[in-house]
């Protein structure tokens, strides 16, 4: 693996922000992942794993240490078994590429997270989810590259320690993410409880590429270009909230979107910052899309320090007006 000096890691991330890392290499395979962390130990380097940019802001001043970008994207389908069929892949293939694959193969499960930027490593570690659908819900096994012993381990799915957009690969920082293993359906078994999905209901001459065709027509309406106007998706989660504080929160906005979540209720972040006034309010380079108020985006020279006023400006607002405070979805670097 070639170790590079100095790589501008903006051209790196959707966000199109981001400074220099002292130090920058490509991950293709498990010895290259190995003779990065030897490189790191030896010089002292902190490490970090980036995976396609997304969900991500790098600081304006970058990262001092060593960035592993992961582009393993092994792909291996295995047997038919009770009406699955087992796959294996790289954490660095992207995670749409992936759901392409599938797709024409006509393997359902993955379907309603088509066009979620990304690698399939990097929406395991944030549980990635849309239209109804996580990622933890096709997640089999995790395979990963432990940095402190040099050892793989295997986790289940329920060993992931899977939340709404968290894991336990958050909490393990020495922990890499190198293999996935999916269990995809060989017949049909899409959510189609989302708005602009109802037609698919009880349909019997479904494909995975029809559903994955209109989730992507869907996420088009209300989702920027990336060519166009840099972002990292949605930067806010949805707050979950105890069934008091949601009868607090209908007394001003007693129309405000719910949705259940294990025994409390998940509200719309997205509809209540637009209820707010946030949807296309700019400043400068930086603001909130104008079709999707939990997209900030940048225009093309924007930095970290104007998305963070920004963001601010939002969480304060927000916490001013509903005494709720939002959640980053979007990780610091």
């Amino acid at each position: 693996m070639q170790i590079q000096k100095k790589i501008l890691l903006a051209s790196y991330t959707t966000f199109k922000i981001g400074g220099e890392a002292k130090y920058f290499g490509v991950v293709k395979n498990i010895e290259d992942l190995k003779e990065g962390v030897n490189f790191a130990k030896e010089n002292l380097l902190p490490i970090f794993i980036l995976g396609g940019g997304s969900n991500l802001l790098i600081s304006d001043e970058g990262f001092d240490g060593l960035v592993l970008k992961m582009e393993n994207k092994d792909l291996v389908i295995g047997l038919s078994y009770d009406g699955f069929m087992k796959v294996g892949v790289g954490a660095g293939m992207l995670l749409d590429d992936l759901i392409y694959k599938m797709a024409k193969r006509n393997l359902w499960g993955l379907e309603n997270l088509s066009w979620i930027p990304g690698t399939v490593g990097a929406g395991v570690v944030q549980n990635c989810g849309a239209f109804g659908v996580e990622l933890c819900n096709i997640v089999d096994w995790v395979e990963v590259f432990d940095t402190e012993t040099g050892e793989t381990k295997k986790l289940m799915n329920e060993e992931c320690g899977f939340g709404y957009r968290n894991s336990i690969f958050k909490k393990k920082s020495n922990w890499v993410i190198i293999q996935i293993g999916l269990k995809l359906n060989e017949k049909e078994s899409s959510n189609f409880s989302y708005n602009g999905l109802e037609d698919f209901e009880n349909n019997e001459n479904l494909t995975v590429k029809n559903v994955r065709k209109k989730i992507i027509e869907l996420r088009e309406k209300n989702t920027p270009w990336v060519d166009r106007l840099g972002s990292a998706g949605c930067f806010f989660k949805n707050p979950i909230i105890t069934k008091d504080e949601l009868e607090k929160l209908k007394e001003k906005f007693p129309e405000i979107p719910v949705f259940e979540e294990v025994g409390k209720n998940k509200i719309s972040a997205g509809w209540l910052l637009d209820e707010l006034g946030w949807k296309g309010v700019f400043e400068g380079e930086v603001g909130v899309y104008d079709k999707h108020a939990l997209i900030l985006v940048n225009k093309g020279k924007g930095t970290c320090e104007e998305i963070k006023n920004l963001a601010q400006k939002i969480e304060d607002d927000v916490f001013e007006k509903t005494s709720l405070r939002l959640e980053k979805e979007v990780v610091f670097v």
